[in-house]
């Protein structure tokens, strides 16, 4: 009976050794999201992680490493202490700086203080791993900045078939406004390559921690008004200008602004069709709206075009919020 035991004991132990590294603690793991700034505050950054099976919350077994644009340089941003309680498939583990909750609401509760920042001089182009700290086994590779970023992209097959995570995603790490990389896989899903997994989220933003509680980023809104520097507009002279401007919030992203038409002269007949809405675009605070009267042989009196800026969710309306431009007739 002793002796049954015994060898029972020992085609078991054999049976779990045989089993695949991969399947441990904390391998089937993704870097799901990952925001280098907000609104243009480089100290607020944030990295979630998406476990791709259960029984993945041993993280304390694995840590982020980031390089720079040519692979090297490597700086720690965390080797994880401890464990995390969730393990369901699908469960995160959100690492975050000390800056990062004062951007959410509500305030972000992390799993996990973030050590070190990623530096601002890797945001063009770099490369996020998430690496097993005992063998060095690289588990996960997110790199972006397209071909300005020269290092390596590879890392084992646990993830991704291959083991090549490449190409990069095209673009800077995310660190305006309120931007962000996210995998578009499912939550079993491996890699295929960074180019074609990601995309740079805008909008709302949510990171979850691993009590599954979110958190939205907010961003403040800009400001938008609208003045008349030119107002005065002549057929067959000149034309006439609107200005729309936004002041506050973010300037990173283009921003779409509405607006209604009225006075006494008619769009598309007295004057070059006007359409709403107008774009200001990214790193610009201003877009000018040009009237340009059409010429006819009618005698006329003076003719208004009224602006006036309509409400909508991704700004707020300031003072002066309506703009007249005169066009004159040259008969």
């Amino acid at each position: 009976m002793k002796s049954k035991l015994i060898n029972y004991l020992i085609t078991l132990s054999a049976v779990f050794a045989l089993q695949p590294a991969a399947y441990a603690t904390f391998h089937l793991m993704q870097i799901e999201q990952v925001i280098g700034a907000v609104d243009g505050d480089t100290t607020a950054q944030a990295i979630q992680l998406r476990m791709r099976a259960a029984a993945q919350n041993f993280v304390s077994g694995g840590k982020l490493v980031v390089f720079d644009a040519a692979g090297l340089n490597p700086i720690t941003i965390l080797d994880v202490p401890t464990n995390v309680t969730n393990g369901q498939v699908g469960d995160r583990v959100l690492i975050a700086s000390a800056n990062f909750p004062s951007h959410t609401t509500p305030p972000a509760m992390p799993d996990f203080t973030m050590t070190n920042l990623i530096p601002t001089s890797y945001f063009a182009a770099g490369s996020l791993i998430w690496q097993n700290k005992s063998t060095g086994e690289i588990l996960w590779r997110l790199s972006w900045g397209g071909a300005a970023y020269t290092g390596p992209t590879t890392g084992s097959t646990t993830n991704d078939d291959d083991g090549d995570f490449g190409p990069p995603f095209p673009n800077p790490l995310p660190s305006t406004c309120s931007t962000a990389f996210l995998f578009q896989g499912a939550a079993t899903a491996k890699s295929t390559t960074n180019a074609a997994d990601y995309l740079a989220t805008t909008g709302n933003i949510v990171f979850t921690n691993n009590a599954r509680v979110g958190f939205t980023i907010t961003v403040t809104l800009p400001t938008v008004s609208i003045t008349a520097p030119d107002p005065s507009a002549t057929e067959g002279a000149d034309n006439g200008t609107f200005r729309i401007k936004r002041t506050g919030g973010c300037t990173g992203n283009t921003l779409s602004v509405f607006f209604t038409i009225s006075g006494t002269a008619t769009n598309g007949a007295d004057y070059r069709r006007l359409k709403s809405p107008v774009s200001i675009l990214a790193g610009r605070t201003s877009v000018n709206i040009a009237v340009k009267p059409i010429d006819d042989t009618i005698p006329e009196p003076d003719e208004t075009v009224i602006l006036t800026l309509s409400p909508n969710a991704g700004y707020t309306i300031g003072s002066p919020s309506t703009a007249t431009v005169t066009i004159h007739s040259n008969e």
